[in-house]
């Protein structure tokens, strides 16, 4: 029985107040490899360190293992490219001081140009994936918090033409998972007897029924649609634009358990027109060793040819402009900052909306969209509402008494935004977002009503709705972000709190929690969520039916207005400081995209 809002409020507070922090230690990290709950022991090789540092992602200290070419020493100023080494399942540890010396005598050899690797600690079961549940995060450990560390810590080359990935088995499914959901943080992709690279989890060659069914609950929550969700099936058919020129290896034995999985990936990925190098071993089983030595100097020139052409590409930065986009909407004068519209392969592109007073200039700064942008290959559109005041701008949600928004047609400016994107910018009309925060939010929510077929997903942030009259007219995913002690926006509804957004607001905000219900009707959610409360925040989810689309609300019991993980605007007003709202945003519109509408 879904428990009322105030009952959830409460409980998210007291979880603040009893200092509550994500599960950091499920079972499957448990065993005598791991000294504390992502931290192993240290293995002894060539070149090879033990290192622990700090994770936000992980809540607490993660240990990794470097290899360090000889030449580092050579030469104080020297910067060298890395290898991300994913593991398999079990952990690793011991096949690290081999796999170093491989290294090591390849370099030696001249076969590779001296290099670091990386040896990623995915924990035994990981999957290289962050946990439905949200209780273990490790994509988001590797991606936002190690490889920022490797970059300021070592001297690497810290941009995408100095990084490469590669596993073997479940280190294979997470190359690819990784490579493929960020390729503009990697050189090339290497999958080496990948596994699970089937797009369903009913049968798993190398894990008995048992095993499976650990995962299968402990991972992905017993949901076929989310393993298929984040499978790197589902990710190579969503990125297949991103990912053609991208060097891309699969290599495998024949007598792998795993290789008829590998090999329908192959077709797969072949008939997304996704180029990549298919190697198959004879004779050889589920071997990492057996399978880099079988395969020789072929093995290395990939990692050459990799490098190589990722470096005459250059620097992906350098590819990226900045433009301010001009249009004339029944009569006005309208704009909009567009990051990251390079053009060439089609790209998402994500809306993001300022709030009531708030700027084009001032959403970029308070946001963190531009490096997310950046790191992550979408565009971001900063579009600017209407002026009325002292560099001051707002959205016409339909329930403003500010005469110079009132006039405005926003809906038309943002259908002239996407349609000059799609047309001039290399925007995936199957990939366009929208999110906004506060006034933003209110009309992020107003355009995905009305606008429900141009749109792949939305994220309201910090807002409200001001009416139900009109419901969209298909399904459309949802992400919904509250603060429990919001006092513009407060969640039981009615005038806001503060004077001056109460003397502009004409009609009462709905209660937060009654549109939230609003959506589950529309989107045609299941009724019955999945509610996880973790460090004082909250996630219900409404999950998918097969006519429908997810609708998920996040409440912080502990943040008031503002743009979560940013400084106050206010005195006495502390935005949500326990997630960024720019990755939490990215990380639930990623996942999803939409035919173009007809």
């Amino acid at each position: 029985m879904r428990k009322p809002l105030l009952l959830l409020a409460a409980a998210t507070l007291a979880f603040a107040a009893r200092g509550a922090a994500p599960t950091a230690a499920p079972a499957t990290m448990d065993g005598p490899e791991y000294t504390s709950a992502w931290v192993t022991r240290a293995m002894t090789g060539p070149q090879v360190s033990h290192h622990v540092f700090a994770s936000r992602y992980a809540g607490g200290d993660v240990s990794y293992h470097l290899y360090t070419p000889v030449a580092h020493d050579g030469d104080p100023a020297a910067r060298f490219p890395v290898v991300y080494w994913l593991h398999g399942s079990g952990g690793g540890l011991p096949g690290i001081p081999q796999l170093a010396r491989l290294f090591d005598e390849a370099i030696a050899a001249g076969r590779l140009p001296p290099m670091f690797v990386v040896f990623v600690n995915g924990l035994p079961n990981g999957m290289y994936l962050d946990w439905k549940d949200g209780s273990v995060r490790v994509e988001s450990m590797i991606i936002r918090d190690l490889i920022p560390h490797i970059d300021a810590t070592h001297r690497t080359i810290a941009e995408r033409h100095g990084r490469l990935i590669e596993g073997f088995s479940m280190g294979g499914y997470g190359a690819a998972r990784l490579g493929f959901s960020h390729p503009h943080l990697f050189a090339g992709v290497s999958l080496l007897g990948a596994g699970p690279m089937q797009p369903d989890f009913s049968r798993t060659p190398r894990a008995g029924p048992a095993r499976r069914e650990e995962i299968f609950d402990r991972v992905y929550g017993n949901d076929p649609a989310f393993f298929l969700q984040v499978s790197p099936w589902a990710i190579a058919e969503r990125q297949a634009p991103l990912l053609r020129g991208m060097p891309v290896r699969q290599a495998i034995g024949d007598r792998d358990e795993t290789f008829a999985n590998n090999r329908a990936f192959h077709e797969r990925m072949e008939s997304l027109g996704v180029a990549h190098e298919w190697t198959v071993v004879p004779g050889l089983g589920h071997d990492p060793v057996g399978l880099i030595r079988a395969l020789g100097d072929r093995f290395w020139s990939f990692h050459r040819s990799a490098l190589a052409r990722a470096a005459e590409a250059g620097p992906a930065a350098a590819e990226i402009p900045e433009l301010e986009m001009r249009l004339k909407v029944k009569g006005a004068d309208r704009r909009a900052i567009v990051i990251n519209a390079a053009g060439g392969v089609p790209r998402p592109a994500v809306l993001v909306l300022h709030g009531g007073m708030g700027s084009a200039e001032r959403m970029r700064r308070d946001t963190g969209f531009d490096a997310l942008a950046r790191r992550e290959g979408f565009i971001v559109a900063y579009p600017e509402g209407t002026a009325f005041g002292e560099g001051r701008h707002a959205w016409n949600s339909g329930h403003l008494l500010r005469r110079q928004v009132r006039d405005a047609d926003d809906i038309a400016f943002l259908d002239a935004v996407i349609d000059r994107l799609v047309a001039e910018h290399g925007a995936d009309p199957a990939r366009i977002y929208v999110t906004g925060g506060s006034n933003g939010g209110m009309m992020t929510f107003v355009y995905a009503v009305q606008r429900a077929r141009r749109l792949a997903a939305v994220a309201p942030v910090v807002a409200s709705m001001f009416t139900f009259e009109r419901a969209p007219e298909v399904p459309l995913p949802i992400l919904i972000i509250n603060g429990a002690r919001d006092n513009e926006v407060p969640l039981e509804g009615g005038l806001s709190r503060n004077p001056l957004v109460k003397a502009a607001q004409s009609t009462p905000y709905q209660p937060v929690e009654q549109v939230v219900d609003f959506w589950v009707r529309a989107n045609k959610s299941e009724t019955a969520p999945e509610i996880v409360t973790s460090g004082g925040v909250m996630t219900r989810t409404h999950g998918a039916t097969r006519e429908g689309a997810v609708t998920e609300w996040v409440l912080d019991g502990a943040g008031g207005h503002g743009w979560p993980g940013r400084n106050p605007q206010r005195e006495g007003n502390r935005p949500i400081s326990s997630f960024d709202g720019a990755e939490r945003v990215w990380e639930f519109l990623k996942q999803h995209s939409r035919p173009p509408a007809r």
